[in-house]
């Protein structure tokens, strides 16, 4: 592992999926990879988990949050029998069995729903867009369940040693830097805080969790029943 790796200095750097549009074939492949990683990893599992926890099933409405081609929408449609909805910055294509639309979950008005989840993207975004985005959210749905990784030296080193090797160079380099990107669960926690005075509704319960070796960090917000507009 390189010196210059600090834990203190968040790196700065763009993905190359962030500013490089690959053929498609290319990009599907990347993001079938991604959910094969993530569900080896353990996330889509905690995902489903929360989901359960609150109460989501066959009447419900989960919107998916930087949703990718809609991989993890399938799963929770199979496995809660629910509505599903992506919003992801790409947009849908035409292999993507769900609904997407296209959005910035910073700014644009993002359709109702009463659980989003948000997985593996907030790292993408700087502070006060994290902030804004959980706001945003806020104002259309009623719970979040924010999933991303954690910026450690020991999910960076078992990253290289385990993963990387397995993976396309793109999604192998796009995943050291999204590590490099990736807060601190101290971090995490000063953002999310700092969000919830600006939201709509007050926040009924807000819960923390870090998984063991930092290999995930997952944040569950759900806010006071009321009308959303």
């Amino acid at each position: 592992m390189p010196r210059s790796f600090d834990v203190r200095d968040r790196l700065q750097s763009r993905e190359i999926l962030d500013d490089w549009e690959p053929p498609a074939e290319v990009l599907r492949q990347s993001y079938r990879e991604l959910d094969r990683l993530h569900r080896w990893l353990g996330n889509r599992a905690v995902v489903l988990r929360e989901l359960r926890r609150l109460g989501v099933g066959r009447n419900s409405r989960v919107l998916d949050v930087g949703c990718g081609q809609g991989a993890l929408l399938e799963t929770i449609h199979r496995r809660f029998g629910c509505a599903v909805l992506g919003a992801d910055l790409r947009g849908g294509c035409a292999t993507s069995t769900v609904p997407i639309v296209l959005a910035d979950a910073v700014q644009d008005v993002l359709p109702e729903a009463d659980v989003a989840v948000c997985v593996v993207m907030a790292h993408h975004l700087a502070p006060t867009e994290l902030q804004a985005m959980i706001q945003n959210i806020a104002r259309s749905c009623r719970a979040l369940i924010l999933l991303d990784l954690v910026r450690h030296p020991v999910p960076l080193m078992l990253f290289r040693w385990f993963v990387a090797p397995w993976l396309s160079r793109i999604n192998a380099m796009d995943g050291e830097t999204s590590v490099r990107r990736a807060y601190t669960p101290q971090e995490l926690r000063q953002i999310v805080q700092a969000a919830l005075p600006g939201c709509i509704h007050g926040a009924l319960a807000v819960r923390y969790m870090v998984a063991p070796l930092w290999l995930r960090q997952t944040v569950v917000i759900e806010w006071q029943e009321a009308e959303y507009p």
